[in-house]
């Protein structure tokens, strides 16, 4: 018989993980007892309560009160301590750079709106990252947004900002800064930000889409988990096959301002094949625009076109959200997240 061979767990590495577990149930329930956070885990009374004590010390976590008993000793409520650590949340596009500080429970301290880097580069960002963390010491978690694809924290693949092309965005900050860097492609962000706040079923698929300041780029989730793809391209809409151009060129020529020519008829049927692509391909329950890029009459005009190239049974639900709005609560969720030791999805 083959021996079986178990993976070594390091002792440390395994309080690291208790801890984690711990972190996340505060951070869902706000306050609990030991007791409660036994429950919540499933780890035991003893280990819960060990742990507890050294992230007390530790300053992570407060005393915040009693819970009312009904005999006996009351038992201790914990809470984590707001004030332990801070993440910064950056958004980088074409016309501005939108900075969001959260204290360690995830409320949002500030959130400035300074001038795009994207075209000085690097050099650009620098300058108006090291006011934040001179000024904010306690920022330990750094999550960046960017209109490109991203390998390992470097960024590749950002059109029209060649400065930033092949830069190792993760290492020019972790070699600096007592830091743990993560850097996530824009609408992969923003796809995240929106199944975040759904309310029931977490492992839908999704597709979001939307038309950039630099061509359209949608983020993919399917049952649940993001899809980056084998060499983090996915979700790069522009380059799909449309006719004798592609979907990106088809767009920019008719979102084009300046167009007098603009055919919204045309438009329309460039959005509709789209959404025919993914349902035959993915088969998404959810089918997400930007408010910028659509109306609601618009979108009516897409679904009822849609139904021309798939049968209507198995169209996506198509809905129009705030895009911005998603984009920066997926950023402020990573961020929590690389705070809490949990992870992104």
């Amino acid at each position: 018989m083959e021996k079986i061979k178990l993976p070594f767990v390091n002792p440390k590495l395994m309080g690291e993980m208790i801890r984690q577990q711990i972190r996340s149930a505060l951070y869902y329930e706000q306050e609990s007892t030991k007791v409660e956070i036994a429950q919540i885990t499933g780890l035991t009374f003893p280990t819960v309560s060990k742990a507890i004590e050294e992230m007390k010390a530790d300053g992570e976590v407060l005393l915040s009160g009693l819970r009312e008993s009904s005999g006996g000793r009351r038992p201790q409520i914990y809470m984590l301590n707001a004030a332990h650590m801070s993440g910064l949340a950056v958004y980088l596009e074409k016309d501005c750079t939108i900075y969001t500080l959260l204290n360690y429970v995830g409320e949002v301290l500030l959130q400035d709106r300074l001038p795009g880097v994207l075209d000085e580069g690097p050099e650009a960002l620098d300058r108006q990252m090291k006011v934040y963390l001179e000024r904010y010491p306690l920022i330990r978690a750094l999550t960046f947004g960017v209109p490109a694809s991203v390998t390992n924290g470097q960024v590749f693949h950002i059109p029209s900002y060649e400065k930033f092309n092949g830069y190792d965005l993760k290492a020019a900050y972790e070699s600096r800064y007592p830091l743990q860097v993560q850097i996530e492609n824009d609408m992969n962000a923003t796809v995240l930000g929106y199944h975040d706040q759904l309310d029931n079923n977490k492992s839908l698929s999704l597709v979001y889409l939307y038309f950039g300041m630099n061509g359209p780029g949608a983020g993919i989730m399917v049952n649940g988990k993001l899809v980056r793809g084998n060499t983090f391209f996915a979700g790069e809409v522009f380059y799909l096959p449309l006719g004798q151009q592609n979907f990106g060129e088809v767009i920019q020529e008719l979102t084009d301002r300046s167009n007098e020519k603009r055919d919204d008829a045309k438009l329309i049927d460039a959005m509709s094949r789209l959404v025919a692509i993914f349902t035959a391909t993915l088969n998404p329950d959810i089918f997400i625009f930007c408010s910028i890029n659509l109306s609601e009459q618009e979108l009516e005009e897409v679904r009822s076109r849609s139904a021309i190239y798939v049968p209507e049974a198995h169209l996506p639900a198509l809905i129009i959200r705030d895009w911005q709005q998603d984009y920066i609560h997926g950023l402020k969720q990573m961020t929590i997240r690389t705070m809490l030791g949990t992870g992104v999805e």
